[in-house]
């Protein structure tokens, strides 16, 4: 819903965020204003204001009235006679004039705060690096006209470094710029980046200087050891226009080395492990092996000879008796090997005994 004409046209405040940050203003009632007309929040666009969010149908009650839109939520507080507006996840596009406004009983949107919001992106690089910048504007007479990419110095008007002139593209030096008017779209490049090129840079309109988009860039020093590739390392814009700082080189190398140092840990504490297992099995090896040895026995069952006889009183009338003992002996070529309990052990074997006996008969 656009609007051709508005009436009451009132001064402009200009409103500054980062990308990604949130718009809270607040827009205080006029004499004209009570709770019962709706209250809206316009932006201008080509020379037209469009609606964004309103209000619903207009209350009896001075209760709190909210509306959302999308990213915008309008919140209309009639005790406090003021609407308040917030704008979540700003990007550069959002860059333009707003201005809060209410339905007057004829139709028409009454301003009562108008403000220009500034929404810029913040990159951070390194020396030798390079910058790719998209600046995106919605304008269709901005289609016609040449672009520029400036540098703001402070209270002097923006430096000019390219502009397109007739041609969409153009290089001067280590800059250069093209505009996409199909896709209303400029793309700034910028390479081997040098400390002294930290600034405040504009898409501009070329003729006025008329501001698309504003870029903070910081480009910081090269570290003492730190290689740079400016190849490599080109970098293109975030969705939100931030890129990584400086800083996001040591974080990696730190979580790196931490990395590293947890898989050294590891394994040598697996090597110790393993080292422990192993000795522990050569240990156990080597006490089965005692267990299942035993020496040679050194004495050898021998033969006892025992021999019991009574002295004869007469040789010719009494009768000789003679006793042998034997005992069970093992051959010393046979060793014998055993594994015993105690209860187990070797018991002395029963003696084996022969009688032999002389008779004389008379």
């Amino acid at each position: 819903l656009t609007f051709t004409g508005l009436q009451t046209q009132t001064p402009v405040s200009e409103e500054s965020r980062s990308e990604g940050s949130t718009l809270y203003i607040q827009c205080p009632y006029i004499a004209e204003t009570n709770y019962q007309q709706q209250k809206a929040w316009l932006r201008m666009i080509d020379n037209r204001w469009e609606l964004l969010v309103k209000t619903t149908n207009p209350t009896q009650h001075s209760y709190i009235v909210w509306a959302t839109e999308g990213k915008v939520t309008l919140e209309d507080n009639p005790t406090n006679k003021t609407v308040s507006i917030t704008m979540t996840n700003l990007q550069a596009e959002d860059s333009g004039t707003y201005s809060c406004a209410y339905l007057s009983y004829s139709d028409w949107y009454i301003l009562t705060k108008m403000i220009s919001l500034n929404v810029f992106k913040e990159l951070h690089k390194w020396e030798l690096d390079s910058l790719s910048v998209r600046c995106p504007y919605s304008t269709q007479r901005y289609t016609t006209e040449a672009k520029a990419w400036c540098q703001k110095q402070r209270q002097t008007p923006c430096k000019v470094v390219v502009r397109t002139w007739r041609k969409s593209k153009a290089l001067k030096g280590r800059t250069s710029i093209q505009d996409n008017t199909r896709h209303r779209t400029v793309t700034i490049t910028m390479q081997k980046l040098q400390a002294q090129d930290t600034g405040v840079y504009w898409c501009a309109l070329s003729r006025n200087l008329t501001r698309i988009m504003e870029v903070r860039l910081s480009v910081s020093k090269t570290l003492a050891g730190k290689t740079s590739s400016s190849t490599a390392s080109t970098s293109q814009t975030t969705p939100s226009g931030n890129t990584p700082a400086p800083s996001s080189n040591k974080t990696t190398f730190i979580l790196l080395s931490g990395v590293l140092s947890i898989l050294f840990i590891l394994a040598l504490i697996t090597s110790i492990t393993l080292c422990v297992k192993r000795r522990k099995q050569l240990k156990r090896r080597g006490t089965r092996q005692a267990e299942d040895t035993h020496d040679k026995p050194e004495d050898i069952a021998q033969l006892d000879n025992t021999e019991r006889m009574e002295s004869p009183k007469d040789d010719s009338k009494d009768l000789k008796y003679v006793t042998l003992n034997f005992k069970s002996q093992l051959s010393s070529e046979d060793p014998l090997y055993c594994n015993v309990e105690p209860s187990q052990t070797h018991r002395k074997p029963k003696d084996e005994s022969v009688e032999y006996a002389t008779i004389a008969l008379k």
